[in-house]
C-alpha cells in the first residue's frame, strides 16, 4: 500500500471537516435573523463533535487492536455514505435540510441549531473528526520512526485551504445545492483513501501505539502539563470565536468573517507541528505584545475603520494563536500519548466554543469574552515561560525587567494615545503608580531570600506587574462601559445598551439606545420633544419624507389620508411617532429583549405607547414572518414598508438578497414604496440596492440628509418603487439622487453576496 494514502487522505478529511462548516452556516444564517451568533453556535457544535470524534479515536486507538480499529471505522464511514445517499433522496441534497425546517420563532435559538446541524450533519462530521487522529496512530503504528506531528501539520493545512476554498472559490462560482453535491462526492474519495490506509494493518503486524507504549514504562505526565494543554487550546478557541464575534456586530454576518479568524486559527497550527523551530518565542512573543496593546486601544477607540480593525484582530489572532499553540508543541507527549494529548486539545477547543457561544451571552452584559482571551493568552505565556527554566523570563539581565517595568508603566499611555483619549490618563497614571508600588515592594521582600535566588533576576515579577496593568486597562474599558449604561443586555441575537444624554439639563435630557458602537434611537424626555422623530429618522430623512408627503396623507379626501407601514427592524420605535389615527405600523423585531426595552410601561422609550397609529409588533425573524403571511394568503399590502433591521454597524445580508425582495414586493401594494436605511460607517450599499432595483424594475433613488439639528444625524436611505406616483411627489423627487449601478458589484442572493466590492 503506497505511503501517500495516508497523507492524502488527512488532507482531504480536513479539507471537507472544514467546507462544510462555512457552507452550513451559510444555509442556518437567513433561518435565525442572521446574527452573529449563529456562527458562533456553529462552531461550537463542530468543536463538541470534533471533542467527541478525538475521544472516539482514543478509546478505540488503545481498547482494539489495528484490524478492529478499521473494520469499525470503515463501517462508520459507510453508515455516513448511506445516510447522506438517503438525504439525498429525500430532501434533494445529502446536507441541506428542505425549507420546511425553517424555525418559525425559535425561543432558544442556538438549540435549535445544534438540533438541525446534528440531524443534516452531525454523522458524517464525527467521522471525518476522528480520522485524523485515527489515521496518525495507524501510520505511527506500521512506520517505526516515522512522526506522526507532521501529518497533523498537514491536517490543519487541508483545513485552512478548505475554508479559504470557500468563500473565494465555492460560494462565488456554485449554489447551497451544487456545494453540497460536490462535498458529497469528495467524500466519497476520501472513504476510498480512508479504505487504502486500512489495509496497511491488515497485515497483523502493526501494534497499537498506545499498547506499545504501555508496555515501555515512560514517565507519567503531569496533571499540570495536562491542565496547560486544554487551557492553551482554549484560549486559543476562544480567542478566533471573539475576534469573529467582534468583526460579525461591526460589519456583517458573512462567510468571509467567519473564514478570516479561523484560517489564522489553523495556520497557527500548521506553523507550530508543521517544523518545531518555526515557533520562536523571540519573535512571537514581542508579537503578541504589539498586537495587545493595538487590540485595546480599538476597544476605546470603537469607531476604528474596517481595514485597521481587520489588520490589527488578525495580527491578535495571529500572534496569540501561534503562542499558545507554539507552546502546546513545547508541551506535547511521547507517541504513546497521542490520542490522550489530541483530546484535551480538543476538549480545550470545545470549552473555548462553550464561553463565546453558551456562557458569554448568559453571564455577561457585552461583548467581553475578547477581553478575557486578551488577558488569558497574556497569562497563559506568564505560565509557559515560569514553568520553563530555560524560558527568557528566568534570565538574570536587568534590562529585561527594566524594559518590562518600563512598558508596564507605559502601557496606559500607549493605549490611550492610539485611541485619541487623553480623558482617563490620570486615572492610569494612579494605576500606574499602584502597579509599581506593588513591584518595589517584591522586589524589596525578594532582598530577604537567598542570594542563590537573586540570580534569576527580576523579570518575572516585573512580567507581573505587565499583567496586572494589561487586567486594569482591559477592566476599565469594560467598567467605563457599565458605568455609562443606565441597562446593558446582550442574548443571541448582539448586545443593547440605554444610555442617558445631558442629565443636568432639562431641555436636553435624552435616553439612547446604543447597539456596539451605533445609535439605534434616541428620545427626550422634554414634553415638546418627547414625540418628535429624531436620529436617522427626522422629517427631513429619507423615512421622514415618505411619511409626511405620501400621496395618501395630501389627499383632498379625508377618508383616504391613512397608511400602512411595515418596519423591518423595531428600535425603540421611532417610525410610530409619524403615526395618525387610523394609521397601521407593523414592526417585525426578531431580538424580545428590544421588543421590551421600547414597549415596557414605565420604560425608557415611549415612541410605540404615545403613537396615534395601532402598533402591532411581530415577533420573529422578518423574513420568516412574511413568508408565513405571503403563505398564508395574509400579505399586509403596504403602503410602505422600512427595512432597518441593523446590528451596530453590521448589515442584514439576508434581508438584501433577491429572494428577500421578491418577498417584499409581494408585502407591499401595487403602488408601494420600499424604504432601506443604509447609513453606515463602513460600507456603500447603495451599488447593492441598484442591482436589486433594476433585476426587479425598480424606480427610485438615493435620499442624503444632513443633521437639520441637535436633535438629527445625517442619514442615507434608498427609495424603491414599481411606479412613479410617490416617487413624483415635489418634497420627495427633489431630494432623491440618482442610484450608480456598478458593474463590478454582483447581484446578492441567499446564495452569493460579496462585501469587498462595497467598502468605502
Amino acid at each position: 500500500m503506497p505511503i501517500v494514502a495516508f497523507p492524502l487522505t488527512i488532507f482531504l478529511g480536513a479539507f471537507l471537516l472544514f467546507a462544510v462548516e462555512p457552507m452550513m452556516g451559510k444555509v442556518l444564517l437567513p433561518w435565525f435573523g442572521g446574527a452573529p451568533s449563529v456562527w458562533t453556535t456553529c462552531m461550537l457544535f463542530f468543536q463538541l463533535l470534533l471533542l467527541g470524534g478525538y475521544a472516539y479515536a482514543h478509546v478505540i486507538a488503545t481498547a482494539l487492536p489495528p484490524r478492529a480499529q478499521a473494520s469499525l471505522h470503515l463501517m462508520l464511514a459507510a453508515l455516513c455514505m448511506a445516510s447522506m445517499t438517503a438525504a439525498a433522496i429525500v430532501w434533494r441534497s445529502p446536507l441541506i435540510p428542505p425549507a420546511d425546517w425553517k424555525p418559525a420563532s425559535p425561543e432558544y435559538p442556538a438549540l435549535g441549531i445544534l438540533a438541525i446541524l446534528f440531524t443534516a450533519a452531525g454523522l458524517p462530521y464525527f467521522t471525518l473528526s476522528a480520522t485524523a487522529s485515527l489515521l496518525q496512530q495507524w501510520f505511527a503504528a506500521s512506520r517505526a520512526g516515522r512522526s506522526p506531528y507532521r501529518l497533523y501539520a498537514l491536517s490543519n493545512l487541508g483545513s485552512m485551504l478548505g475554508l479559504a476554498a470557500y468563500p473565494f472559490l465555492l460560494e462565488p462560482s456554485l449554489n447551497l445545492h451544487q456545494q453540497a453535491m460536490l462535498w458529497y462526492w469528495l467524500y466519497v474519495l476520501f472513504a476510498l483513501g480512508l479504505a487504502l490506509s486500512a489495509l496497511s494493518l491488515c497485515g497483523g503486524g502493526a501494534v497499537p501505539v498506545a499498547r506499545a507504549a504501555a508496555s515501555s514504562p515512560q514517565p507519567p505526565i503531569e496533571l499540570g502539563t495536562q491542565l496547560m494543554w486544554v487551557a492553551l487550546a482554549g484560549c486559543a478557541s476562544l480567542m478566533f470565536l471573539a475576534v469573529t464575534n467582534q468583526l460579525c456586530q461591526d460589519i456583517a454576518a458573512v462567510p468571509f468573517l467567519w473564514v478570516l479568524p479561523l484560517g489564522i486559527y489553523l495556520l497557527s497550527f500548521v506553523v507550530c507541528f508543521g517544523n518545531e523551530s518555526w515557533y520562536r518565542r523571540a519573535i512571537f512573543n514581542p508579537a503578541l505584545a504589539v498586537a495587545i496593546v493595538a487590540s485595546c486601544a480599538i476597544l476605546y477607540r470603537p469607531y476604528t475603520e474596517i481595514v485597521w480593525q481587520a489588520v490589527i484582530y488578525s495580527l491578535l489572532v495571529g500572534s496569540s494563536c501561534t503562542v499558545c499553540h507554539g507552546e502546546l508543541v513545547r508541551l506535547k507527549p511521547a507517541r504513546g500519548a497521542l490520542t490522550r494529548f489530541y483530546l484535551m486539545v480538543s476538549a480545550g477547543g470545545a470549552l473555548g466554543g462553550l464561553l463565546s457561544a453558551v456562557l458569554a451571552p448568559w453571564l455577561f452584559r457585552g461583548y467581553w469574552e475578547l477581553h478575557i482571551a486578551i488577558w488569558g493568552c497574556a497569562a497563559l505565556l506568564f505560565v509557559a515561560l515560569m514553568r520553563d527554566p530555560a524560558s527568557w523570563l528566568h534570565q538574570p539581565r536587568p534590562i529585561l525587567a527594566i524594559g518590562l517595568l518600563a512598558g508596564a508603566l507605559a502601557l496606559p499611555e500607549l493605549i490611550l494615545a492610539a485611541a485619541g483619549n487623553l480623558t482617563s490618563a490620570l486615572y492610569y497614571n494612579l494605576t500606574a503608580g499602584w502597579a509599581l508600588m506593588v513591584v518595589v515592594g517584591a522586589i524589596l521582600a525578594r532582598r530577604d531570600r537567598r542570594r542563590t535566588e537573586q540570580k534569576r533576576g527580576f523579570a518575572p515579577v516585573a512580567a507581573a506587574a505587565v499583567l496586572l496593568m494589561v487586567a486594569s486597562v482591559l477592566l476599565s474599558s469594560i467598567t467605563a462601559k457599565l458605568n455609562n449604561s443606565l441597562i446593558s443586555i446582550r442574548n443571541f441575537y448582539g448586545a443593547a445598551a440605554v444610555i442617558e444624554r445631558d442629565a443636568a439639563d432639562p431641555a436636553w435630557h435624552a435616553f439612547v439606545l446604543r447597539h456596539g458602537s451605533i445609535v439605534h434611537g434616541v428620545q427626550y424626555s422634554e414634553p415638546d420633544k418627547r414625540r418628535q422623530p429624531t436620529a436617522y429618522f427626522g422629517p427631513t430623512s429619507g423615512i421622514g419624507l415618505l411619511m409626511l408627503h405620501h400621496p395618501r396623507r395630501i389627499s383632498v379626501d379625508p377618508r383616504v389620508r391613512t397608511v400602512r407601514v411595515g418596519v423591518v427592524g423595531l428600535g425603540i420605535g421611532t417610525i410610530a411617532t409619524y403615526g395618525r389615527p387610523g394609521d397601521y405600523i407593523r414592526f417585525y423585531e426578531i431580538n424580545p429583549a428590544i421588543i421590551h426595552l421600547a414597549t415596557a410601561r414605565n420604560g425608557y422609550f415611549s415612541y410605540v405607547r404615545d403613537s396615534q397609529a395601532r402598533v402591532d409588533i411581530v415577533a420573529g425573524d422578518a423574513r420568516l414572518s412574511m413568508e408565513r403571511e405571503v403563505r398564508d394568503q395574509n400579505a399586509q399590502r403596504f403602503d410602505i414598508l422600512v427595512i432597518d433591521a441593523f446590528s451596530g454597524d453590521a448589515i442584514p445580508v439576508h434581508l438584501l438578497t433577491i429572494q428577500a425582495f421578491a418577498l417584499y414586493l409581494r408585502e407591499l401594494n401595487p403602488d408601494g414604496v420600499l424604504a432601506l436605511h443604509i447609513s453606515n460607517n463602513h460600507l456603500d450599499l447603495r451599488p447593492v440596492a441598484a442591482r436589486l432595483a433594476n433585476h426587479f424594475g425598480l424606480r427610485g433613488g438615493w435620499i442624503h440628509s444632513v443633521a437639520a439639528d441637535r436633535m438629527t444625524q445625517p442619514s442615507d436611505w434608498v427609495v424603491l418603487a414599481r411606479g412613479a406616483s410617490v416617487l413624483a411627489q415635489p418634497a420627495i423627487a427633489s431630494q432623491l439622487r440618482p442610484l450608480a449601478s456598478d458593474a463590478t458589484v454582483g447581484l446578492w442572493s441567499d446564495d452569493y453576496s460579496n462585501l469587498f466590492r462595497i467598502l468605502r
